[in-house]
């Protein structure tokens, strides 16, 4: 080989290896989550702010990436809708079980679970040990394991638009019972300064503890691949994080 043709393809190569070394592209992306108060973890304020863990753990990942993050809030349907259709870039919460007839059809990419949490039936203590006969839940939100009950006829459902109002109507004994996240539950009561009036059933066993909020994204599996990196590579940072929310507050064996 002649000096000019090893100089030139040692050059092609320098070039070839600087472009792999490179950072991935800072980019604009139009982030979908979801239009409801789901404090700590997430929320939407009267002016469509999002906040809470999820905008934290979010912002935290775009500021690493030197991505840009515009924030969309719609409601669930809407919000796979618009997803699919290709007007959002990722959705945040999503998981492959949620409205997946919507997703027929459509490749997503998921991420890694983000947010742990035990889901719990909050009830009166004076109804902790004691089965329910109805149960109040945030509308969108039927939890998978008491379908059998719910289409036998022994647990009969109320809804309510949000978990603030399903708290209210716990207290006021029109449900047995409802079921929430339980940091959700714990930041509810302590906002209206009723903390105790509530207590995870034992009736009701807590899921064990789960991470089922997820990133997803039609268009940019790029994107979610970066994010699942940035899940792994900044894991201390963001338990700490989760700390600081109350993520991590979990019933004790003690009260099972």
């Amino acid at each position: 080989m002649t000096s000019g043709r090893r100089t030139a393809t040692l050059a092609h190569v320098a070039a070839a290896l600087l472009l792999v070394a490179q950072p991935a592209r800072a980019e604009h992306f139009v982030i979908g989550v979801e239009a409801m108060d789901y404090a700590p973890i997430m929320g939407t304020g009267s002016g469509g702010e999002f906040r809470g863990y999820a905008r934290e753990l979010l912002d935290r990942f775009a500021r690493r990436q030197g991505h840009s993050f515009e924030y969309r809030a719609l409601p669930t349907k809407r919000l796979t809708a618009e997803h699919v259709a290709g007007r959002l870039d990722a959705v945040f919460p999503d998981n492959p079980n949620w409205q997946a007839e919507a997703k027929r059809g459509h490749q997503l990419a998921y991420s890694a679970p983000t947010v742990p949490f035990q889901d719990v039936v909050m009830v009166p203590p004076a109804r902790q040990d004691q089965p329910l006969q109805e149960l109040g839940i945030v509308r969108g939100f039927t939890p998978k394991r008491f379908l059998p009950q719910i289409e036998a006829g022994s647990l009969r459902v109320t809804e309510a638009g949000d978990p603030s109002r399903l708290i209210r109507m716990a207290l006021a004994g029109r449900v047995d019972g409802v079921h929430l996240a339980l940091p959700v539950a714990h930041y509810q009561l302590k906002q209206l300064g009723r903390e105790g009036a509530l207590v995870p059933s034992t009736a009701v066993p807590p899921t064990s503890y789960e991470f089922h909020y997820r990133l997803s994204s039609v268009r940019h599996a790029e994107l979610v691949a970066q994010f699942d990196r940035f899940l792994r590579e900044e894991d201390a940072a963001l338990t700490a994080l989760q700390h600081r929310y109350g993520l991590d507050d979990q019933v004790r064996p003690a009260l099972r």
